[in-house]
């Protein structure tokens, strides 16, 4: 009887432990994305590819986010469904053609996390690591304006790239507000014209501002 009382401490103390030590949430947020797909100067076969230009994105972003850690330092995975849309001018032969990026894609950070202040009820924190995207359902849109390059010149979207992230944010209670900045380290998309392929240059800055929930 005296074993099974210890033994049931035990596990009630290794149940509070690690109710301390987890958390899970919910978020959502509006992003602002630059840059996002852009690139300068190619030689293509018989056509020169001068620019790309991206105009500003706007999205919005929802998932759920897991902290794992202790008092300060904690690790917090999250998974987001993220959806944006951007203009786009390509520059072939100096002749410009519109179009627009509608841009669906999972995201997961990584981010370790810590408290700078910590209270019974406030925390400022500071976080950082890789954001890893993958493409769900991305695509572009041309317009009239493509004359005949719209079936030789076609944009591509990779199954996948990366970034890194910085952040600070505050804790109320339950309630989590944050400012993130992204700067992504590989391109998102590609184009082919009149048979070869190249990328868009690495040059996206993304900032998203977010609201979370602690369910528990």
């Amino acid at each position: 009887m005296k074993k099974l009382i210890i033994l049931s401490l035990i596990l009630f103390s290794g149940q509070l432990l690690f109710a301390q030590m987890l958390s899970i949430g919910v978020k959502a947020g509006y992003e602002a994305a630059s840059g996002y797909n852009e690139m300068k100067d190619l030689n293509l076969s018989s056509n020169v590819v001068n620019e790309l230009k991206s105009g500003f994105a706007n999205g919005v972003q929802v998932g759920g986010w897991m902290r794992i850690g202790a008092k300060q330092l904690y690790l917090q995975p999250e998974v987001l469904f993220d959806f944006k849309k951007a203009s786009q001018t390509v520059y072939v032969d100096n002749t410009p053609l519109q179009s627009s990026f509608k841009s669906n894609t999972i995201e997961v950070p990584v981010l370790l996390g810590y408290k700078l202040i910590d209270l019974k009820v406030l925390n400022l924190h500071v976080t950082t690591g890789p954001r890893f995207i993958l493409n769900a359902g991305s695509s572009m849109t041309q317009t009239n304006s493509w004359g005949s390059f719209s079936s030789s010149l076609t944009q591509q979207v990779k199954s996948g790239n990366w970034g890194w992230q910085f952040g600070a944010g505050f804790d109320i209670l339950a309630l989590s507000i944050n400012v993130d900045y992204c700067h992504y380290f590989s391109p998102a998309t590609s184009f082919t014209l009149n048979g070869q392929t190249f990328s868009t240059s690495n040059s996206g800055h993304v900032i998203f501002l977010s609201l979370g929930w602690r369910l528990f």
